[in-house]
């Protein structure tokens, strides 16, 4: 069985806002978008949090990693992520 090697690799900042009115609360995850050559899942994201707790919104975990086919279904999966702690990304 061929190892998978891996073709592109990045690192960015995520932010997310806390989506209620009178919150200010943001969060910053370093993700790291990296794609492989081959595989299920060739797309992944690995999101470790970088910043400060929030005051009252609830706090996602600090590290989890999403699994997608391809790079526009990572992102609608980030986004569901971030959505179910009631955050949304700027």
């Amino acid at each position: 069985m061929k190892k998978t090697s891996i073709i592109y690799e990045e690192k960015r900042i995520l932010t997310a806002k806390y989506y209620h009115p009178k919150s200010d609360d943001h969060l910053d995850y370093v993700a790291t978008i990296r794609i492989k050559d081959s595989g299920k899942n060739p797309v992944e994201m690995i999101l470790k949090f970088d910043g400060i707790y929030p005051f009252a919104a609830p706090m996602p975990p600090e590290e989890h990693i999403i699994k997608a086919p391809a790079i526009l279904d990572l992102c609608v999966k980030v986004m569901k992520w971030f959505r179910k702690y009631g955050y949304e990304l700027k």
